[in-house]
């Protein structure tokens, strides 16, 4: 057996017991249908990943309006009709163990769906850059969301909360880093309103403490409700450290339960998925900052790769949980294994990031070691369950 202790000790939040401290983090699979249903694809795919041990796992960034659509094939939570499927889809993550979890998200300007015009808190474009791919591509110009439209995606996001709860979600997570409209919001490089949402923190912070009050008031409040940040933005003028420590008390303030730490932004995505260069354990110190200064749990992200490295992060006190990624795309047992201590059969992730660059490519996550990912077939793909 191995000596993990703090890592494999449950934590209680809002009278939700999760089994350890493991975190899949909500990854984009683009398994789902052109519509944004669950396929059968998706089902294998988490079937996969939640039966390997995580004590939380995070179906990755789902669209709370179809206007926010990540990619073409993420899945909806915009309407009633979506709750069947992801009803299952919980389901089989329950059934392995683990508790059951959504992102919600609404993309903003980084939405990837020609049929829509993209919408941001200013009509500012994003380009899309990456040092250690040779990668850069100018977005198309959003155009400006009106005070009307703001208050309708803070309603969309608490209606998805109230359908994925029916669903079976037992715990919800906001969209809030990476770029996405929420951080979009939040950084001074893309906001440059003049009116309630725009300029001091407290007002480009307005958009999410509306969103986190208003879905608290529709789920109740014995339902564990997270955020996750981009404690820094990784881009000269965007969110500081220091600015994050102040964002993350009006998140608590609001209703937050607990907050997940990563960085980085579509400027520059190398921070999104940590190159070799960039290294690991990247946002540990941004999450213990945080951790600083608030009493809630704090989950950290960001080239985290084995169960080890959690243990003595988490007993150092720097955080609470830790999500793994790639090392559990690489190998979904990474933490069963871990736990019985058989720690030389792990797969390990190469830190390619084929898994973050697939899903530019073609509709499905690939790894480069883990061959038994869901492949694409006339029986998988574009079928809804």
């Amino acid at each position: 057996m191995s000596s993990l202790e703090k890592v494999f000790t449950p934590i209680e939040i809002k009278g939700l017991k999760i089994p350890n401290r493991i975190v899949f983090p909500p990854t984009d699979t683009n398994f789902g249908t052109a519509d944004g249903f669950v396929t059968k694809r998706e089902l294998n795919y988490y079937n996969q990943i939640s039966g390997g041990g995580s004590g939380l796992t995070i179906v990755g960034a789902s669209a709370v309006m179809e206007n926010g659509r990540g990619f073409p094939n993420i899945l909806n939570v915009y309407a009633d009709r979506y709750i069947e499927g992801l009803s299952k889809l919980f389901a089989v993550i329950k059934r392995n163990g683990s508790v059951p979890a959504i992102q919600l998200s609404h993309a903003g300007r980084q939405a990837w769906m020609p049929s829509f015009e993209p919408v941001a808190p200013s009509p500012i474009p994003c380009t899309l850059k990456s040092e250690g791919q040779g990668l850069v591509m100018e977005m198309a110009k959003p155009r400006e969301l009106s005070l009307t439209e703001i208050e309708e995606i803070e309603d969309a996001f608490a209606e998805a909360a109230v359908r994925a709860k029916k669903a079976g979600a037992e715990f919800i997570e906001f969209h809030g880093c990476h770029g996405y409209l929420i951080h979009q919001f939040l950084s001074p490089l893309s906001n440059k309103r003049t009116d309630d949402y725009g300029g001091i923190l407290e007002n480009r912070a307005r958009f999410i403490v509306n969103i986190i009050m208003k879905t608290r008031e529709s789920v109740g409040e014995n339902f564990p409700l997270c955020c996750r940040i981009s404690a820094e933005g990784r881009v000269e003028g965007d969110l500081t450290l220091e600015e994050s420590k102040k964002l993350a008390l009006m998140l608590i303030e609001a209703g937050i339960d607990v907050l997940h730490i990563s960085s980085g932004r579509f400027e520059n995505i190398d921070y999104i998925s940590p190159t070799r260069e960039i290294g690991e354990c990247v946002n540990v110190p941004l999450a213990e900052g945080i951790k600083e200064c608030v009493d809630v749990p704090i989950i950290v992200v960001g080239a985290i790769f084995d169960l080890k490295t959690a243990e003595k992060i988490i007993e150092e006190g720097k955080a609470d949980m830790v999500a793994l990624g790639r090392a559990q795309i690489a190998d979904p047992e990474i933490v069963n294994k871990s736990k019985r201590g058989e720690f030389d059969s792990i797969v390990k992730c190469t830190v390619c990031n084929e898994c973050g660059l697939s899903l530019y490519m073609e509709p499905g996550i690939r790894c480069v070691v883990n061959k038994n990912l869901p492949k694409i077939s006339p029986e998988t793909l574009r079928i809804r369950v």
